[in-house]
């Protein structure tokens, strides 16, 4: 049996979400990007004697994109070899094309048992991409912007009011207000701490779509070690509010300073999960350096040890 850390991207708009509803070995979920990367390493070559089961590093909701989330996998053959990285990005990647999945594996590496995708990750980074308008009334949104960006229809939205209350964000805070109830038995810590939340003028995705001229494109850029189920989603609402006059800073620091689900303020939209995007979940490079396999460490069986297995199969 071997672990393996994985890489992956996907468009999370054609997904129920990242993580698999059914905890039926037997059942492929592939409306789900759990689902279909298991689905896909059920059809490696030589065929994994288990049924793969990945562990994810981040459990990103229905519509969210990812430029690379992680998992790792335990896999085992009959021929006690390690499957080579390269053959298995272009076989799985080639299943994906094939059954019209948007998800692309990006790296798959052997690791050490002690290595865990979620425990040992650093830090994660999402961007929450927004749009307004140049001129009033503007709504010719590009197609490609309108899958990644969530439009803000108010051209005389308040970005400088916006930026100056990001700081009320930072430091180590108690987020229960800015996190949707979650049905759990588990115990579950609301204290989160920002390494950063900053918001900047982006280039539009399709610079050379005449439509794309018409509008100015933002990023919220958020980075913490661990994220509350929507605390992203709710931080960036709160924010957005703001710039459109709905609510005050006072408003905010409220929520912030009397911690609960109850504190909500309802004048609120938790944002739509259109514009957020995963962007990287951080190692440390040493220590991820330090628990991958080196193939040549691994012995295969002879080659009549081989020639047996093959006529089994």
């Amino acid at each position: 049996m071997v672990r393996y850390f994985l890489k992956f991207s996907y468009i999370g708009t054609h997904y129920r979400g990242m993580q698999k509803q059914s905890i039926e070995n037997f059942v492929r979920d592939i409306d789900t990007v759990q689902g279909a990367l298991e689905a896909a390493l059920l059809n490696l070559l030589p065929k994994p004697l288990i049924t793969p089961t990945l562990i994810l590093s981040s459990r990103t909701d229905a519509g969210v994109h990812a430029l690379c989330n992680t998992a790792h996998v335990e896999l085992e053959n009959r021929y006690n070899r390690l499957y080579n990285s390269s053959d298995v990005k272009r076989a799985t990647n080639n299943y994906f094309k094939k059954c019209g999945h948007f998800i692309r594996l990006l790296d798959f590496i052997p690791v050490t048992n002690d290595f865990h995708a979620r425990y040992r990750c650093k830090s994660r980074t999402y961007i929450y991409r927004f749009m307004i308008p140049k001129i009033p009334g503007e709504h010719r949104i590009s197609v490609v912007e309108g899958m990644h960006s969530y439009f803000i229809r108010d051209h005389n939205f308040d970005i400088n009011r916006v930026q100056n209350a990001l700081q009320l964000f930072m430091g180590t805070r108690d987020f229960s207000t800015f996190s949707a109830k979650a049905i759990t038995d588990r115990k579950i810590k609301y204290t989160r701490s920002l390494n950063a939340f900053t918001l900047e003028e982006v280039k539009p995705l399709m610079f050379f779509d005449p439509l794309s001229e018409n509008f100015r494109y933002w990023h919220f850029t958020c980075k913490s070690r661990s994220f509350l189920y929507n605390q992203v989603r709710r931080m960036v609402g709160s924010l957005i509010a703001l710039g459109l006059g709905k609510i005050t800073e006072k408003d905010i620091m409220v929520m912030l300073q009397v911690p609960s689900h109850d504190n909500w303020d309802t004048r609120i939209q938790v944002i739509p999960s259109i514009g957020l995007h995963l962007v990287n979940v951080e190692y440390d490079t040493e220590e991820l350096k330090r628990m991958t396999l080196d193939e040549q460490e691994w012995e295969p069986h002879s080659e009549e040890q081989k020639e047996k297995l093959e006529l089994k199969e």
